[in-house]
């Protein structure tokens, strides 16, 4: 009987993915590719909270040069560190791609709140058309939640595209 609000913080849109719905893909040679740095990192976490942002979604693409889970630890660790005047950050959640239990078992150390995997379809076909890289892996993407459980993240959610096959499917 609550509403909570999140703040996305994108920190990478490096990606080595080329699915069909998203800008990120790797074959989208229009957009400058940029990571944050760990002081971008801390300034936009400054921003938010100034906004009276007291929760965060991270996001980035998937490519394990840029956004390695060393990486994303290190931007976990560098916003609950961060305060202003206005308090903190109280709670980080990660929306990024699908890992192992080892990557998880790090973001659980890191103090993550939930861990949120978008499957975008579960149609089985439709999910082999739209995707190439790493992330067409069916199979990796729909037990991701399961190694994240095994892994001690007990809160977890599940993203949908609604309209890229049957909704009722």
């Amino acid at each position: 009987e609550r509403l909570v609000f999140f703040a996305p913080l994108y920190l990478s849109d490096f990606c080595v993915n080329d699915c069909q719905y998203c800008n990120f893909h790797i074959s989208n040679k229009t957009i400058v590719r940029k990571r944050l740095s760990f002081e971008e990192i801390e300034g936009q976490a400054k921003f938010l909270i100034n906004m009276g942002h007291k929760r965060l979604l991270l996001e980035c693409g998937e490519c394990p040069i840029n956004n390695d889970i060393d990486f994303i630890v290190k931007a976990i660790e560098k916003i609950y560190a961060t305060s202003t005047q206005k308090g903190n950050i109280r709670r980080i959640n990660v929306n990024i791609a699908a890992t192992s239990t080892e990557d998880y078992r790090k973001l659980k150390q890191a103090k993550i709140g939930t861990y949120q995997l978008f499957q975008e379809t579960y149609h089985r076909e439709t999910y082999a058309k739209l995707h190439k890289g790493p992330k067409q892996d069916y199979d990796r993407q729909i037990t991701a939640l399961l190694r994240a459980f095994q892994a001690g993240i007990d809160d977890l959610g599940i993203g949908v595209l609604f309209g890229l096959y049957d909704w009722r499917f």
